[in-house]
């Protein structure tokens, strides 16, 4: 038998030609096996459906001849439930807020009668009205701006010669309310000569020396002002600058022993240094009955380089007390 060489199976054979010999056919393939016989019984019926749940509170009712889904609708992302329903407050909060509401109540009722009793004057409150004591009404007391870098009179550290750098005729005491100015003193409009305070303060004598010894005293200026009360009652203020504090101390130890004019007395006021400014220095007197056809008050007061005069006179009646304190107490806070 001869041997017959084997040749793959991939390897195509081709013809003397160059042409791959014909493939062969594949074969059939085989028939799909019959189903099995299914064995004969009943038909399933439909799958039932389970009823419909309760709808949660909250959720209002389908609307009639809807039915409602078989399943609840399922739930979206970022959907939250609703909050929890607030527990009741405690015994002990609740009675806290009470309280504090009480108290809140009578704060604004407080506050606002407190207000309301504080808007009108107090003359027109039934139960508040003072009894009127002689007092005077003046208007608030500015002082005048210095010049610059200028002490104040009374700072002995950097103004020892006690000057006052703001004009004088400013630091005279306003007029109070319902006075009447006297027309012939200057007041802050010009300067009073020295002949017309000695006549007014100091009559008698030889008028022309006792002007000269003002001037040997040092004195720069004199200012002054007069006004005239509804009651009669009559203010004088005369202030006196000199070169320094201490001209004008001298010629104020030598003047304040010494009664104004048409005054006889010699009791002293000895409770004006309580109610003036620290630096100033008062000297008072107070005329005593019998006095006459009037009655005078008067002070001399030194701060620094002026001395002032303030006299206060009423014919017919006595000078209220608390008016002749207060214009003097004033006088002094002008020039302290």
């Amino acid at each position: 038998m001869s041997e017959i060489s084997a040749t793959p199976e991939s390897t195509p054979a081709h013809t003397p030609g160059g042409t791959p010999a014909d493939t062969p056919e594949p074969p059939p393939p085989a028939p799909e096996p019959a189903p099995a016989p299914v064995a004969a019984g009943p038909v399933p019926g439909p799958v039932p459906v389970p009823e419909a749940a309760p709808l949660a509170a909250g959720y209002p009712p389908p609307p009639p001849g809807h039915a409602p889904a078989a399943y609840p609708p399922p739930a979206y992302a970022g959907y939250a439930p609703p909050p929890p329903a607030p527990r009741g407050m405690s015994p002990r909060v609740r009675r806290t807020l009470r309280w504090t509401a009480v108290v809140l109540v009578f704060a604004v009722f407080g506050a606002g009668t407190a207000y309301a009793v504080t808007r009108p004057e107090r003359t027109k409150i039934p139960g508040l009205k003072t009894p009127a004591d002689g007092r005077w009404t003046y208007p608030v007391l500015a002082l005048p701006k210095l010049p610059a870098r200028k002490p104040r009179p009374l700072d002995e550290d950097r103004n020892p010669a006690g000057v006052h750098y703001a004009d004088l005729r400013s630091l005279l005491v306003p007029l109070p309310e319902g006075a009447v100015e006297d027309a012939h003193y200057p007041g802050t409009g010009g300067w009073l000569p020295p002949g017309t305070y000695l006549d007014d303060v100091r009559s008698g004598g030889d008028g022309s020396q006792r002007q000269l010894n003002l001037k040997e005293n040092g004195l720069r200026h004199i200012a002054a002002r007069a006004w005239t009360m509804p009651d009669g009652t009559r203010g004088e203020v005369y202030l006196l600058q000199f070169i320094t504090g201490g001209y004008a101390g001298m010629y104020a130890q030598d003047e304040k022993d010494k009664p104004v004019d048409g005054v006889t007395t010699d009791h002293r006021e000895t409770t004006l240094q309580k109610i003036v400014p620290d630096g100033v220095v008062v000297t008072g007197y107070s005329e005593t009955p019998p006095y006459g056809a009037s009655m005078a008050r008067f002070a001399y007061l030194v701060s620094g380089d002026t001395m002032a005069v303030v006299r206060l006179t009423r014919k017919g009646g006595t000078v209220p007390d608390q008016a002749y304190r207060q214009t003097v107490a004033l006088q002094a806070q002008m020039l302290s």
